[in-house]
């Protein structure tokens, strides 16, 4: 009896001192520069994204928040390595649909299960996806793409921000329901897929409203479509696909933080706080409201359970489509 209560003691002085210094940890958090991995190369939506909230990021945290660009395979290549890191708080990986909710089941070999490898820490935005294609190309709705890519099967061509990523399995899923065939194009990240169709090498795409909304101004890309329920107040103009003959179709991008999993819950709930201040800002909210883009708030576990529902959602869309790749 003796020898179990001393080894209950010890048993609960070992609890007690690691909850010390987690708690200890937590007050001084961060005593360095914080890595933001960013999936996908500079240029692009994700990249934006993180370096519009950075700034404020890291005035709250107090220290520096380095973004560090390492794309490849969808956004896997980048998350692989958050997910590898210490759990210590000064390896971050911007998330979003494609890296945790489609290139996973794209891919044969992802080496990473978002639901298990990672933890979930705050949501950042999400923004529906436009449908866009290049200015001399024949048409002026979603009709007439569909009507000119059936009168000329595997004529037209699509660009996409990789394999695997989101806006390509969108762009697959409608070629499925629209009942055509055009060649995909994979590019390495949303600004050269941009570039592409500026100079007329791709004829059509889909996009986030905040990298269309500078080009369709100029006029140099017709929109055709947002994959919103309903139109976006920056484009009242422009028809949904539901309006557009296509209801099965609602997709909307999103961008989040996620850590390495085992990362403390202490650690997790500054991040999450400090994001959430960031995201809530006057400032940034009004840049995010004139790029179309709509700021998220949302403690961790309710993030986490959007990243399994998304997971489910186009882990579905996968299957339907027929999308593996090896």
């Amino acid at each position: 009896m003796i020898t179990r209560l001393i080894r209950f003691t010890a048993c609960t002085a070992c609890i007690a001192g690691t909850a010390f210094a987690l708690g200890l940890h937590a007050q001084t958090y961060p005593i360095r520069a914080i890595r933001l991995i960013v999936p996908f190369p500079p240029g692009g939506s994700s990249d934006s994204v993180a370096r519009v909230v950075v700034q404020r990021f890291s005035e709250g945290l107090g220290q520096p928040v380095v973004i560090e660009n390492r794309p490849g395979v969808g956004g896997l290549l980048g998350s692989e390595a958050v997910a590898k890191a210490a759990p210590d708080g000064y390896t971050l990986l911007l998330g979003s649909v494609s890296s945790l909710a489609v290139a996973p089941h794209i891919f044969s070999n992802p080496r990473i299960d978002p639901r298990r490898n990672f933890a979930a820490i705050a949501p950042i935005m999400s923004s529906p996806l436009t449908v866009i294609a290049r200015p001399t190309l024949p048409v002026n709705s979603i009709a007439d793409l569909v009507a000119l890519a059936r009168s000329k099967p595997g004529a037209l061509n699509y660009g996409a921000a990789g394999l695997g990523t989101h806006v390509y399995l969108v762009a697959e899923l409608f070629k499925k329901q629209a009942g055509f065939d055009a060649v995909h194009v994979p590019f390495q990240g949303g600004a050269p897929t941009m570039a592409a169709l500026l100079a007329g090498n791709i004829d059509y795409k889909f996009d986030v409203v905040n990298t269309t909304l500078p080009q369709a101004r100029a006029g140099k890309v017709k929109v055709l479509a947002v994959t919103s329920a309903r139109r976006i107040a920056l484009m009242p103009g422009v028809p949904t696909l539901a309006e557009s003959g296509f209801p099965d179709i609602d997709a909307t991008a999103w961008v989040g933080v996620v850590g390495p999993a085992r990362l403390p819950a202490t650690l997790v709930s500054r991040l999450n706080a400090e994001i959430g201040k960031a995201v809530s800002s006057r400032s940034l909210s009004e840049v995010y409201a004139a790029q179309g883009v709509v700021p998220e708030v949302a403690s961790p576990a309710a993030f986490a359970e959007m990243i399994r529902r998304e997971y489910a959602t186009w882990g579905a869309v996968v299957r339907q489509v027929g999308a593996k790749l090896d």
